[in-house]
């Protein structure tokens, strides 16, 4: 719907010609609450980072690339016809080509007029505005000006690629210019750790020079027009480098817990504890797969730990339920991993988190793959299992970073439960990451 078409223009703007959200509400907090989060605690922000990507006024300066029609009924009181005047008062700042279109005494769905379809998405202006635009191609963009909260989901626009941040999941810029005869690219970034930019804009028979932040870089002649050149920033250095290694986090495995059910995901219960753990993690897996199914339209495999094939399916996600001893894969999963959960405790690194009623969530890269991830939903007990209900991950707009854990402190106390939470390096490492202590 109009929501729909609002997040896929910002989050892919060099896709579209044009774009025409009818009746759409911009951020989950603006339509719930009818206003901006106030003032939240370190655990709020980085629990809140990681839902960066569907505040859209934030990625707003996206729909610059592209023209957008806006429809709304001035009586709807599904989708106030507010939520369309909050983003246009964004648009005008620096857009100039949007329409806005409300239609008087209409409420979320309208059809006034005798022609096939309905008015409040089959409108005629609309497609005739649509008629009027077209997508330049890349090949013919000389001024990109990108922004992205995560480019696990959004990485690309024309000719650049944003592949990783120096604070993950906070907003990234770019803003480059094209210079096809001095065949350089000149620009500035921000929260930007590494960026590729497609060979084939610059032309090959002579040297090119790539300026990022004032940093002049020469690219030597000869370069193949297939290639991306990459650079990467180190303490606030840039110089060329290659591609990402596997092992890194990049734009094709990002991170987030949420990540984790994706590229096919099976989710995997544990066999291997006592009657009672076993029964939960069945139950939660058959949980998440249902809500998926109705949720999403999604058919998901549930299946236990001794008859999932890890050889069959290399590069396909993996989430397990279960702890180090009540899952039997958890070994020949995430023994490289430096967090292990265990009865009574969590490993995180080299500090450890005891309790019966820890809840651990936390995602890490499936070995052997490039772009397969791991997740996993468990807990140092029973207790601590069945707290993974108050973790909605798998609601839209809400997300989770690399890693969360709690105790049972957030059903009375909220976010003071959390004892920990934030983002593994780009690495995948902790001593690189970022993470925030709640109370414990």
């Amino acid at each position: 719907g109009g929501h729909g078409t609002w997040f896929m223009g910002a989050t892919y703007p060099d896709k579209f010609a044009a774009i025409g959200p009818s009746a759409g509400w911009i951020t989950f907090h603006s339509y719930r609450f009818s206003g901006a989060p106030e003032e939240s605690s370190a655990v709020q922000l980085m629990l809140r980072r990681a839902a960066t990507q569907s505040d859209l006024f934030s990625l707003a300066d996206n729909y610059r690339h592209f023209g957008v029609y806006i429809i709304h009924g001035d009586q709807d009181d599904n989708v106030p016809p507010q939520q369309s005047h909050m983003m246009i008062d964004r648009l005008k700042v620096k857009h100039k080509d949007f329409v806005y279109h409300e239609q008087p005494g209409a409420g979320h769905w309208w059809d006034n007029s005798p022609e096939p379809g309905a008015d409040c998405v089959d409108w005629r202006p609309m497609f005739d505005f649509f008629a009027r635009h077209v997508r330049p191609g890349a090949e013919r963009i000389l001024n990109v000006e990108f922004t992205t909260a995560n480019p696990g989901i959004s990485a690309t626009d024309a000719w650049l690629k944003i592949d990783a941040q120096e604070h993950q999941l906070s907003l990234c810029t770019a803003q480059l210019t094209l210079e096809p005869g001095q065949n350089q690219v000149t620009g500035t970034t921000s929260n930007v750790a590494r960026l590729a930019i497609r060979s084939h804009v610059f032309d090959p028979s002579r040297a090119a020079m790539v300026s990022l932040d004032g940093q002049k870089i020469t690219i030597d002649a000869g370069i193949s027009p297939l290639n991306e050149v990459w650079f990467g920033k180190t303490q606030g250095t840039w110089r060329r480098v290659g591609p990402p290694a596997p092992g890194e986090k990049n734009a094709q495995r990002y991170g987030t817990f949420k990540e984790s059910f994706r590229n096919r995901m099976a989710l995997v219960y544990g066999t291997g504890g006592t009657e009672e753990e076993n029964t939960w993690a069945f139950e939660r897996a058959r949980y998440d797969a249902e809500k998926l199914w109705y949720q999403g339209n999604a058919s998901v495999d549930v299946i236990a730990d001794t008859e999932f094939n890890l050889s069959a399916d290399p590069d396909r996600n993996v989430v397990l339920y279960g702890n180090s001893k009540t899952h039997r894969l958890w070994q020949e999963l995430l023994s490289a991993s430096p967090v292990k959960v265990s009865p009574g405790r969590v490993e995180f690194g080299e500090k450890t988190l005891k309790g019966t009623d820890l809840c651990c969530l936390f995602v890490r890269p499936r070995p052997g793959s490039a772009v397969a991830s791991v997740g996993v939903v468990s807990g140092t007990g029973i207790q601590g299992m069945r707290l993974s209900h108050v973790a909605r991950y798998l609601e839209p707009g809400l997300g989770l970073p690399d890693i969360t854990v709690f105790n049972s402190d957030i059903l009375t106390k909220g976010d003071t439960g959390v004892v920990l939470t934030g983002f593994f390096g780009l690495d995948w490492s902790i001593p690189s990451g970022e993470f925030v202590r709640g109370s414990k």
